[in-house]
């Protein structure tokens, strides 16, 4: 910018004695010609065609702030607070569609704010409805692993939970390849009376469906204190969620693909799988607007045994989903 300037007084400067020399009156010529130089130079600098600030630097696109940080991904503010149904963008984000629970628990009835009893859902069970329960499995001693078995109190647990449920019901067990995912299947059909207690085996029942990233995960499971606090964080505080599945659709691909055409191939008016609880926290937490405390990260609450979702089945195509519970209460504080 030095040297145009430069070139500017030159110009002025070779200009000014030809000025000078002309016969013309000098007042007029002086307008003239200062009107010429200002012109002169501005046409040989050009500063915004030769710099053009705009498009050389292009700050939004070389930084693109959004993709790179996404924070709108790792709060999830639209999930948390449903702004996708005020907004009436359904269509566009697939939301409400694809899961068919968020919309139905809205229009039938108002968001799930509480865990209920099982027994009280299946009671209220209109003509043509049907239901399957989703629940996390009793009580569990201290190993942890896959053949881990339920301990004396989960064994209890489940036999009078299945006392409860005593009634005139056609029910379809299923459990995920756990030990004690099955111990309480058996035990809450004993409880029930039912002589033939044992559970079909499915898959997706177990494993880690909400985890995108396992080896991201487990590094920060050793980092932040375990499964807990990760899962808990990625739900109510939008933390570790690029070592997650983004949270509605993932819910949708469960119960649509996996849930809900396991229990209709059943043939059965209610259905019961047993599972665990990082596989129905997530659930309960959308369908609850995060509403139903089991933030163990701050609160040390956690999703209790045999408490989970149900889905009622309607015979025009929509569902309702509840938060049920099987003990007392649906979630339990562990320091």
């Amino acid at each position: 910018m030095k040297f145009r300037n430069l070139l500017a007084a030159l110009a002025v400067a070779c200009v000014a004695p030809f000025l000078v020399s002309c016969e013309d009156d000098a007042t007029g010529a002086s307008e003239v010609s200062s009107d010429k130089v200002k012109e002169t130079v501005r046409d040989s600098v050009v500063v915004r065609d030769s710099v053009v600030i705009r498009d050389s630097v292009v700050i939004r696109d070389s930084v693109v702030l959004r993709d790179s940080v996404r924070v709108i991904d790792s709060v999830r503010v639209r999930d948390s607070v449903h702004v996708v149904d005020s907004l009436n963008v359904k269509d566009s984000v697939n939301i409400v569609d694809s899961v068919r629970v968020v919309d139905s628990v809205q229009v039938v009835e108002p968001h799930v704010t509480a865990f209920v009893p099982l027994r009280n859902v299946l009671d209220s069970l209109a003509e043509g409805e049907k239901i399957v329960a989703v629940l996390r499995h009793a009580e569990r001693g201290s190993d942890y692993s896959s053949t881990g078995p339920l301990n004396d109190e989960g064994v209890q647990q489940a036999l009078s939970f299945g006392e409860k449920l005593k009634g005139d019901f056609d029910i379809y067990f299923a459990a995920s390849p756990a030990t004690r995912t099955h111990q309480t299947c058996n035990n809450i059909a004993k409880g029930m009376g039912l002589s033939d207690t044992l559970a079909d085996t499915l898959e997706f029942l177990g494993g880690s469906w909400f985890v995108k990233d396992t080896v991201l995960y487990n590094q920060y499971k050793d980092d932040h204190g375990g499964s807990w606090k990760v899962t808990s964080r990625w739900l109510y505080d939008g933390r570790y969620a690029d070592a997650f599945y983004e949270l509605s659709p993932r819910v949708a691909e469960y119960l649509d693909d996996n849930i809900v055409p396991a229990f209709e191939r059943s043939g059965k008016r209610v259905g019961i799988f047993i599972s665990h609880d990082l596989l129905i926290i997530p659930v309960v937490a959308l369908v609850s607007d995060n509403s139903i405390d089991m933030n163990y990260y701050t609160s040390k609450k956690w999703l209790n045994y045999l408490a989970g979702f149900a889905i009622v089945l309607k015979p025009d195509g929509k569902r309702r989903i509840y938060a049920v519970k099987g003990l007392d209460a649906g979630t339990m504080k562990k320091e």
